[in-house]
């Protein structure tokens, strides 16, 4: 996949992520604190506290995974300095062990560092 498609399709589903998991956590947050004992039999008023945790700890657990993903996206997409340099050093090896004359190499390293 090309670079510039990659960057759009992250974005992509980075924004509707957002979208609807933004929404959501504040629906959890909402709900944590308006819930009595009702029909639940007293769990979320005050028998377990867990239980109003768990939906919180999951949407920030989300959200921190796809800020982690966005990251690593960003770095896969940027060039590397080093990339450049591996490709010189195959092109030695090459040129040491007699696979090409002097002027190939030549050739091929100006290419490389252009």
């Amino acid at each position: 996949m090309a670079e510039a498609t990659r960057s759009v399709v992250l974005l992509i589903v980075v924004a509707i992520v957002l979208l609807v998991g933004l929404p959501l956590l504040g629906g959890v947050l909402m709900m944590g604190g308006m819930m009595g004992p009702g029909m639940m039999g007293g769990w979320w008023g005050g028998g377990n506290p867990w239980w109003m945790l768990l939906p919180l700890l999951f949407w920030v657990l989300v959200l921190v995974g796809i800020g982690l993903l966005a990251v690593w996206a960003v770095q896969q997409l940027a060039p590397s300095p080093g990339r450049g340099q591996h490709a010189l050093d195959i092109l030695k090896e090459r040129y040491a062990r007699g696979e090409l004359t002097r002027e190939q190499y030549e050739q091929m390293r100006r290419d490389l560092e252009a």
